[in-house]
């Protein structure tokens, strides 16, 4: 190794040769705080030690993937080592398919007790593609497999990701959580559609768990779960301008569902939504009562200004989530509402559930703090319907009966 000058060889060892039949190539090229991690350029090579050992090397500098470079990751990625360090994504990193490797697993890519980490494209043309076609079909025959997250943030604060393409995520794009705090998504674009009969099931564009101030701003996704979801723990989450295509809507939840448990999310706020073809653009989904379930507490969470575009509800309230109506009658959700606000919600619903707009079952032991108003969608003809259940005389809407699930 040649010290103190600008090359920097990673894994030199004393038989190259030996070692480049057995390896793949970890070489990184380093100039200044600059390091280019060295592409196998086949899918038979896993590239992912190349940027690991980049990122050890440039631990507070630029790795940079560059334009028209495929690095192939047949292992899992770790971010450790990164002190401030930043991705620089011009070209793409591409999981492989191989299912029975990744079963289990939590994450594709896994950020664990970083602080300090810039993901980004400054061309926008950098690619995440999690090759999740082969996952989606394995699941569609065996629910019970269990595949990683794409890209996984725990305990881990000042991150930054943004102006980024993810694509075919096997499960769920993007999990924040293990009280990680000050991470920012911006100018993310997330797709997830299946080329066979199996729908991309679970695709979830962010679940953000235990977490504080995580923010979304300019956003675009295409997948076949939950947009977003507030999960448990999830504190000062912020959404803005985003486009959800095909999703289950933007959801607090699912809350409740362990035993003895007490979920909680609060201070979230989402403003700026645009909703297509879409189940519902917005709502909780909140779990039924004891001796199966816990409870929930939703405080202060705020949807505003969403547009609706052939989505099936404008808003949901679930209290019955995962269980059957037997149950929930016997063991009714103790869920607290508090301080959540809908308005200025426009648009078209789906005739779906023509002419329902807004289905709004809250917990018949708990409590309901919802207001809506300003909610001018339409259903395709008549006039709106507003199905409630226990809900508050002062939720600002007219109420028929009929809310269920």
């Amino acid at each position: 190794m040649l010290l103190g000058g600008c090359l920097v060889l990673v894994a030199v060892v004393a038989n190259v040769a030996a070692v480049n039949l057995l390896q793949p190539p970890t070489k990184v090229i380093k100039r200044a705080s600059t390091c280019t991690p060295v592409a196998g350029r086949s899918s038979a090579t896993d590239d992912t030690l190349a940027i690991q050992s980049a990122i050890a090397s440039c631990s507070s500098g630029t790795i940079v993937i560059p334009a028209s470079t495929t690095y192939h990751i047949n292992t899992a990625l770790s971010f450790k080592g990164c002190s401030g360090c930043t991705l620089q994504i011009e070209g793409t990193l591409q999981a492989i398919s191989d299912t029975n490797y990744w079963e289990g697993l939590r994450a594709i890519f896994l950020m664990d007790g970083i602080n300090g980490a810039n993901i980004y494209s400054n061309t926008g043309k950098g690619v995440i593609d999690g090759n999740g076609q082969a996952a989606w079909d394995v699941f569609a025959a065996n629910s019970s497999y269990r595949r990683p997250t794409l890209f996984y943030i725990n305990n881990s604060k000042n991150v930054n990701v943004r102006n980024l393409y993810f694509k075919s995520a096997p499960n769920v794009f993007h999990s924040v959580t293990g009280g990680s705090s000050n991470v920012t998504y911006t100018d993310i674009t997330l797709y997830a559609v299946s080329n066979s009969s199996n729908v991309a099931h679970n695709t979830d564009g962010w679940d953000i768990g235990q977490s504080t101030y995580v923010s979304i701003n300019h956003a675009t996704v295409t997948n076949d779960d939950d947009c977003v979801a507030f999960k448990p723990g999830s504190s000062f989450a912020t959404v803005t301008n985003i486009t959800c295509t095909g999703s289950h809507g933007i959801s607090v939840g699912s809350l409740g569902s362990g035993a003895g448990n007490t979920d909680t999310v609060q201070n979230c706020f989402v403003s700026g939504a645009t909703m297509i073809d879409s189940t519902k653009a917005a709502g909780l989904k909140l779990y039924p009562g004891p001796p199966k379930h816990g409870t929930a507490i939703v405080t202060n969470v705020t949807f505003e200004n969403f547009v609706l575009k052939n989505t099936d509800y404008a808003f949901q309230v679930q209290s019955c989530y995962g269980e059957d109506a037997s149950y929930c009658s016997s063991s009714p959700s103790t869920a607290q509402v508090k301080g959540v606000v809908v308005r200025n919600f426009s648009g078209t619903t789906s005739s779906h559930y023509s002419p329902n707009v807004a289905n709004l079952n809250c917990p018949a032991a708990g409590s309901c703090g919802l207001t809506l108003s300003n909610i001018t969608v339409k259903p395709p003809s008549g006039s709106a319907v507003f199905q409630c259940a226990n809900t508050p005389s002062s939720i600002g809407v007219p109420c028929s009966a009929g809310a269920s699930g």
